[in-house]
């Protein structure tokens, strides 16, 4: 059976603590349980981590519960949310019933009422899966030119390198396929996955930018889609042994 992840979002540790000790996770099939304090860092790990809802209060400092469920419906709109919340102020709720959050609550919450949301997101996230599913038969059956459409998704890519969320989803819906049927035959095409691809090429051109201009990190960074200058290091030292400055002086010692 389906285990699903969750990630819970307040700036008030003891909020944090009673939600993750009053749900019984278990028995509503959650295996996974994420905690942060902030937007910026709930993003972060939103693009981090496969995760299927969201559990958010709305005021929070760097940025409010509501830019953050805007946020995922821009960017990953198969992610359900639900606030709970000390307010009740009419255009906070007019705001979440626009975003298409599953509810609303008030603290404190009835953690048995959260659990019974919990559930009901589960199965819209179960429902949805199953029509990708049946769409990706049909498309085993009629598709006859996967090559072309690999060679498109390349090409999208390259366009938007500098888009830092480029989801698979997104791609999909670009090219009119699912996107499990878009990472299999990316994969039987290529050898390697859609995230991965992704990933070589922010490298490749993060590589040509350090030895071919003097650009600082941070903008090279967001150049290749990647907002935090700390992560690109983090991921350009793991890719290629070195730092991006160890890289620039490499290159330099070669001229």
């Amino acid at each position: 059976m389906r285990e699903f992840s969750v990630l819970l979002v307040d700036d008030e540790e003891p909020a944090l603590e009673g939600l993750e000790k009053g749900v019984d996770w278990k028995k509503v099939g959650i295996s996974k349980i994420y905690k942060c304090h902030s937007k910026d860092t709930a993003i972060r790990m939103l693009k981090t981590y496969s995760i299927d809802m969201v559990v958010t209060d709305i005021e929070m400092p760097g940025g409010s519960g509501i830019e953050l469920i805007r946020w995922v419906r821009e960017n990953k709109p198969c992610t359900e949310s639900v606030f709970y919340t000390g307010h009740a102020e009419f255009e906070f709720v007019h705001e979440a019933l626009r975003l298409g959050v599953t509810d609303y609550l008030l603290k404190p919450v009835e953690y048995d009422t959260l659990e019974n949301i919990l559930l009901e997101m589960e199965k819209k996230i179960y429902e949805r899966e199953k029509s990708v599913d049946l769409k990706e038969i049909v498309e085993d059956l009629t598709d006859e030119s996967q090559i072309e459409v690999v060679d498109q998704v390349k090409k999208l890519i390259a366009e938007n390198i500098s888009v830092g969320n480029l989801q698979r989803e997104e791609l999909a819906n670009m090219v009119h396929i699912s996107p499990g049927y878009l990472s299999r035959i990316f994969k039987k095409e290529t050898g390697m996955s859609l995230s991965d691809y992704i990933i070589q090429r922010r490298i490749t051109i993060a590589k040509q930018l350090l030895a071919k201009t003097n650009l600082p990190v941070t903008t090279i960074a967001q150049k290749i889609g990647l907002s935090y200058a700390s992560y690109f290091t983090k991921l350009f030292k793991e890719k290629v042994n070195m730092t991006p400055q160890e890289y620039r002086q490499s290159q330099k010692t070669k001229i």
